[in-house]
Order: structure tokens, then sequence, then C-alpha cells
């Protein structure tokens, strides 16, 4: 039988699925990226996505070399259906640890200790410092 429920939650992934296509197909790592003379990745959509290299380089400058291959770019900024209107998930520890940083650089108060979380929240008034500063190593990604 015929479920109205089922069929609007296969439509709200499909709309999401749709949403996400800009999407690199895998994420790849700063040290990766640094490495290259002109870093790119694939997208789901076939697309290529091109890093900003002054922009790996100020992510290499804020965490330690040691790390540099465990940060997966690009960032994602995650808005969720499920969120507060104008919230923004930032997910993993060093991600967190590089937009709190750079939230810090333009006065903005500390994130309660961000640099030691797992996952922060956002909002939109900070949008505009992230994006101006890593336009390229950042994308947003839709959830429900």
């Amino acid at each position: 039988m015929f479920k109205e429920d089922d069929f609007e939650k296969k439509i709200s992934l499909k709309l999401i699925q749709t949403l996400n296509r800009h999407l690199p197909a895998k994420r790849r790592t700063l040290k990766e990226l640094l490495l290259e003379e002109k870093p790119r990745i694939k997208n789901l959509d076939g697309s290529t996505h091109t890093f900003d290299k002054k922009e790996l380089e100020k992510l290499a400058s804020i965490i330690p070399e040691r790390e540099h291959d465990r940060l997966r770019l690009p960032i994602y900024l995650e808005m969720s259906s499920s969120m507060e209107r104008g919230s923004i998930r930032i997910s993993g520890r060093l991600e967190c640890r590089v937009i709190n940083r750079i939230l810090q650089e333009g006065g903005a108060p500390e994130r309660g200790g961000a640099e030691e979380k797992e996952s922060m929240i956002i909002y939109y008034p900070h949008l505009a410092k992230i994006r101006k500063e890593l336009s390229t190593a950042t994308q947003f990604m839709f959830t429900m």
C-alpha cells in the first residue's frame, strides 16, 4: 500500500541529493592538496573544484604540520532543515579549530571551546567572514 510519509521522505531525500551534486566525489587532505601546483577535486556532478593555494597555506599555518594529513577539504558548512534557521554546523575537531581561529581573527568571541569539540554551530553573521577567508576551502552541504 502507498504511504504518503514514505513518498514525502523519498522526495525530500532526492531533493537533498540534487542540492548536493556540487560536493566532491571524495574529499582530499590538506597535505595532498598542498603538494599540487593546481589543487583540485572532482565533484559528483562531474565538474572540477579548484582550491586557492593561498587559502591552503593559511590552513597550513593554523593547524600543526603533523595534522595536515587529517584535515579533509573542503570543510562542509552544513545547513539542515532540522536545525534552527540561520544556523550552520561545522563537524570535525580540526575543522572546528580552523573555523574558530578564522572567527577570532575577525574579533568574534571564541565559540565555547570549539578547539576541542567534534562539532560547532555558527550563525549567518559569522558566515561572511568564513566565506571571505576560505571561499574555496569551504562548501555548503544540505541535510535533513
